[in-house]
């Protein structure tokens, strides 16, 4: 992956709303400063509530997905100062199935309608690299391109990443929760600490027990 990291110039070059922090639809967020916060959200999201579970008429296979659920919260340390009680990024995850495939579908939104100037695009083929607790790390590729949709009137951006999941790497996060991802944007690269850590593990657990 690259070495080159995403730089923000100024607060000026996001254009930063003040969105305090809130439930996107009816998430509850967490404080990830407080371990017992984390511990309590890890329990309370971390589980298997099936959004969808059909057959694709086109491909005619079986579609599994779980409820999205939250993640990670950030901040990049060169703007914390101006975002008190408030963050950057909120993001969420949930399992997908189709057929005998697995993938993790994360959404990045980002509270700025101007997160492309410094994030770019998420590019198909693009990797994030996934550090386990207990573990090692293991690489998953993106296999479909996002531009990012901007909402001018909320001033946020939504970024979505399809990584594949392969049988060895489906092992892996079956059995260890996660600490770290480490995410190849357009316009470099950006590390992000996990406060659900057990959630990708537990949906993967109900998909394959």
């Amino acid at each position: 992956m690259s070495s080159k990291s995403i730089r923000f110039f100024s607060i000026l070059t996001l254009g930063l709303c003040c969105h305090h922090l809130s439930a996107q639809g009816d998430f509850t967020w967490f404080n990830p400063e407080n371990s017992y916060t984390v511990q309590k959200a890890s329990e309370q999201f971390a589980d298997c509530r099936i959004e969808k579970d059909e057959v694709n008429q086109l491909s005619d296979k079986k579609v599994l997905e779980y409820r999205p659920r939250p993640l990670f919260v950030y901040n990049h340390p060169q703007i914390r100062k101006y975002m008190v009680n408030e963050f950057l990024m909120e993001a969420q995850a949930y399992v997908n199935k189709v057929g005998d495939n697995h993938f993790m579908i994360i959404q990045f939104l980002i509270n700025s309608d101007k997160a492309k100037n410094n994030y770019g695009n998420l590019e198909k083929g693009g990797k994030i690299k996934v550090s386990l607790i207990g573990a090692d790390h293991i690489y998953l590729e993106n296999i479909e391109r996002d531009r990012g949709k901007v909402k001018r009137n909320a001033k946020r951006t939504i970024y979505t990443g399809t990584y594949a999941i392969n049988e060895e790497n489906l092992k892996s996060l079956k059995k260890h929760a996660l600490d770290k991802i480490t995410v190849l944007w357009e316009e470099g690269v950006e590390d992000y600490h996990i406060q659900n850590i057990d959630l990708i593990r537990q949906q993967l657990n109900c998909v394959e027990p």
